[in-house]
């Protein structure tokens, strides 16, 4: 195996391994016709995408220099 592949792999498994095994847990908890894995799966959603533009700001703020302590106060 090369080392692209094992990339490959190993990002599509970080990214979509949370979210098929969640899923999973979920919907053989609750089953199909409840309201409540659809919820849980939303908010799962939610914050994945909001915890990447969390990051990406703090990131892109680290980069310009721009003090984020005083923001703290």
């Amino acid at each position: 195996m090369n080392n692209k592949f094992l990339s490959i792999l190993e990002y599509s498994l970080n990214k979509f391994m949370p979210y098929v095994l969640i899923s999973f847990l979920v919907f053989f908890e609750f089953g199909f016709y409840k309201v409540q894995p659809y919820i849980i799966m939303g908010l799962l959603f939610f914050l994945d995408k909001h915890s990447f533009r969390v990051g990406y700001a703090v990131a892109l703020c680290e980069e310009r220099g721009i003090d984020l302590e005083k923001w703290d106060k």
